[in-house]
């Protein structure tokens, strides 16, 4: 659980679909996270990220970034 001495960090960034599955795949895991940017990234992807690129992103506590980073590699294959 996330407390608030936690460092929230970026795991993931890309369409806002893949981000609501990565989310879903880490929450499954037990690992708390949130979408940032997830209207603004669907409407107008340019004003939240250089050229409109991977605008949403998943953010996690910093403890969890290791076991994340691992689950997250089999998604991305």
């Amino acid at each position: 659980m996330a407390t608030n001495n936690d460092t929230m960090m970026q795991v993931y960034a890309g369409s806002f679909n893949d981000a609501s599955e990565v989310q879903f795949l880490l929450e499954n895991e037990g690992i708390e996270s949130f979408i940032e940017n997830g209207l603004m990234g669907t409407i107008a992807p340019w004003q939240v990220s250089a050229g409109g690129v991977a605008p949403v992103k998943v953010m996690i506590s910093d403890k969890d970034m290791e076991r994340a980073i691992e689950l997250l590699k089999d998604f991305q294959e």
